[in-house]
C-alpha cells in the first residue's frame, strides 16, 4: 500500500486526553488498594507513570503538560497525602511532576516514531 493511502489515526485533542487521564487516575486508587499497592508510593508512582505513557500514545505534544499535572494531582491527594488533601512537598513533588511528564512525553515521542516510520498502528 502506498504511504498516501496508510490511514494513521490522529492524536486526541489536549481536552480528550485530560479527560480520559482523570477518569484513568480516578480509577487507579481503589484498584492499587485492592493490590497493595497503596502501601509503597514508588509502585503507585510506576503505576501513574504507566497510565500517562499510554494515554501519552494518542495524545500531542502540547497535552504533556496537563497530563503530568493531572497524574499529580490524584498520586499527590490519594497515595502520597491521602484522602484527597494536596500538599506541596518542594524538590520530592517537582521529581514527581518531572517522571510523570517524561512517561507522558515517551508515550508521544514513540507514537510519533512509529507514524514517522509508517509502523501500522490499530483503531
Amino acid at each position: 500500500m502506498p504511504l498516501a493511502q496508510r490511514r494513521t489515526p490522529s492524536a486526541h485533542s489536549t481536552p480528550v486526553v485530560c479527560a480520559s487521564l482523570f477518569v484513568g487516575s480516578a480509577c487507579l486508587p481503589p484498584v492499587l488498594g485492592a493490590v497493595g499497592g497503596l502501601r509503597h508510593p514508588a509502585v503507585a508512582l510506576v503505576a501513574y507513570c504507566a497510565l500517562s505513557a499510554v494515554v501519552g500514545l494518542r495524545a500531542r505534544l502540547r497535552a504533556v503538560p496537563f497530563a503530568a499535572l493531572v497524574c499529580w494531582l490524584f498520586y499527590d491527594g490519594f497515595v502520597v497525602h491521602q484522602q484527597g488533601e494536596l500538599a506541596w512537598d518542594g524538590l520530592v513533588d517537582a521529581c514527581r511532576l518531572g517522571l510523570l511528564a517524561g512517561a507522558s512525553l515517551l508515550g508521544t515521542a514513540v507514537a510519533r516514531a512509529g507514524q514517522a516510520l509508517g509502523v501500522p498502528r490499530g483503531r
